[in-house]
């Protein structure tokens, strides 16, 4: 039941995590060390119904952990400096660029959205969230894109 589950949301996983962490390396660990928190508490989910966002929270509240721990240390080895530098939008894609600069909890919901399709109730259902207040995020990632997208055209026009 547990891996049949996790097979079904592998893909938004991975989404989340890359939201947060931004490298494959990171992704790869924040999810691994969600998953093995996950099968240890899976006694504590009482519905079913409830495992996409119940995993979602574990898997952002593990990136967000591994985040407050690289904050305390405070380096970039050079090989991941490089390897993100070589993974950086072009400059011909604004909108990529814009949305990368968003918190990852707006970025992660504008490419649930726009991207894989996800609906405002899909992503409330899975993020475990208020309809509300994926509405209320949503109008603020596409507002700070827009504002971003218009800084990028003024300075063009210069």
């Amino acid at each position: 039941m547990f891996q049949a589950e996790i097979r079904r949301i592998e893909k938004l996983l991975y989404r989340i995590a890359w939201s947060y962490m931004g490298s494959n390396a990171d992704v790869e660990d924040a999810v691994q060390d969600a998953l093995i928190k996950a099968w240890e508490k899976r006694e504590s989910l009482r519905d079913l119904k409830q495992f996409r966002p119940w995993m979602s929270r574990i898997l952002t509240n593990q990136c967000k952990d591994l985040l407050r721990k690289r904050k305390k240390w405070n380096f970039c080895p050079l090989e991941e400096a490089a390897a993100q530098e070589a993974n950086a939008p072009e400059p011909d894609a604004p909108v990529l660029e814009a949305v990368s600069k968003l918190k990852p909890e707006l970025s992660l919901l504008i490419t649930l959205h726009y991207v894989d399709g996800y609906s405002i109730q899909d992503l409330a259902n899975t993020l475990g969230i208020p309809e509300s207040t994926v509405k209320t995020r949503m109008r603020s990632a596409r507002k700070q894109i827009g504002k971003a997208l218009l800084v990028e055209l003024e300075e063009e026009a210069e």
